[in-house]
């Protein structure tokens, strides 16, 4: 029998729990053809929530997605080239159709190419000089709105991982860009690196200040994992109690790829009923098979960060400034202050309310299991 629980890609359809308000916040925004910034955490689910989101536009004649994930590019060219590909896939799927498209509305005459890649897909390249490239960075960047006045279309633009532009020196000239293209595109920027996307649009310096509307992605509700989670059990046969749901969330802090993830072990595990010692050896796997990627987050902290981190571990996160608490760490209030403004620069940890928590839930679990 296949497990029910499913982690590690993109989600959809029977895989995909909750988020409606989200995507009803978000249609709307797209139909008043507003900029959004969706922020979070990785692991929290914003390429899926986009996926759905793009699935349900592009339902409708009246709108055309454009999804460009900025991760894996490393260099200028690399964005050109993705982005380009990206585009010109989004308008036709017939490449006579794009190429004649393309050369209507691109200033520069540049030598455009359509190759075939590994799994069959066409992939549109551009070919373009030294001198060439501002100009070309400028005419890929200008195509959605190009496209959208000649075809009387909206568009709408989503950019996954949009910190990384960081690296590239291009916000200014996006913005200059971006701002005037109005309601006929609509850009989606999503990121998870709260820091840096914190600098990018609250620093009155920076050229994305004030530009966006600001829209956080939270973890999923309890109420919602429940049916979702004694559903996937029941039609498979086996069954979970709520109280047991609620032990896993508080671990994931309803996370979607740890609960799924905690949920896919369980399962696994579990014959008839899920019993507590399921669930704690399903989290101790979890704990393990993440050793080596926490060992490097762990090992680039300096001590009295790791100092601090156990404190966190240790106190909830809360009343770390209390006088007989904090003087058990070794540690001065000053200190501690500067440690932990460190930490979350590093994006190890966040401050909610009252509460410091460490951004990803599972390295909890993992530094009280094994530097505690």
């Amino acid at each position: 029998m296949r497990n029910p629980f499913y982690y590690g890609n993109e989600v959809s359809g029977d895989d995909f729990c909750d988020r409606e308000q989200e995507l009803l916040e978000l249609a709307g925004d797209v139909r008043s053809g507003l900029n959004v910034l969706l922020y979070a955490p990785r692991r929290i689910g914003k390429t899926s929530l986009l996926r759905k989101l793009q699935r349900k536009l592009v339902q409708s004649d009246e709108y055309v997605v454009i999804f460009f994930d900025f991760f894996s590019v490393s260099s200028l060219d690399e964005f050109i080239q993705g982005y380009f590909n990206a585009v010109a896939k989004s308008f036709d799927t017939v490449p006579e159709r794009v190429m004649n498209l393309l050369k209507s509305v691109l200033k520069v005459r540049p030598n455009i190419q359509v190759t075939v890649g590994q799994s069959g897909e066409l992939i549109y390249g551009l070919s373009f000089s030294r001198t060439e490239r501002a100009a070309s960075l400028e005419d890929v960047l200008n195509f959605p709105h190009a496209f959208a006045q000649a075809k009387k279309k909206r568009v709408v633009v989503m950019f996954d991982e949009f910190q990384e532009i960081e690296q590239f020196d291009l916000e200014k000239k996006f913005r200059s860009i971006v701002q005037t293209h109005g309601r006929d595109v609509c850009y989606l920027f999503s990121g998870s690196k709260k820091s840096i996307l914190h600098r990018m649009f609250h620093d009155s310096s920076r050229a994305f200040y004030r530009s966006v509307k600001h829209l956080r992605i939270g973890e999923i509700p309890l109420d919602q994992w429940t049916g979702f989670i004694q559903a996937k059990f029941a039609r498979t046969g086996k069954e979970i109690s709520p109280d047991l749901i609620r032990r896993a969330f508080t671990i994931t802090r309803g996370f979607p790829y740890y609960m799924q993830q905690l949920m896919f072990e369980v399962w696994n595990r579990t014959d008839a009923q899920v019993d507590e010692r399921i669930i704690e050896d399903a989290v101790r796997l979890m704990c393990e098979r993440e050793y080596d990627l926490y060992s490097l987050v762990w090992s680039d902290l300096t001590p009295n960060q790791k100092k601090t981190l156990k404190y966190i571990v240790r106190s909830g996160g809360k009343n770390l400034y209390a006088g007989e608490q904090l003087g058990e760490t070794g540690l001065t209030a000053s200190t501690l202050k500067s440690t932990l403004d460190g930490l979350m620069k590093k994006d190890v940890c966040e401050r909610a309310d009252d509460q410091y928590l460490l951004v990803d839930p599972l390295m909890r679990h993992w530094v009280e299991r094994y530097m505690a």
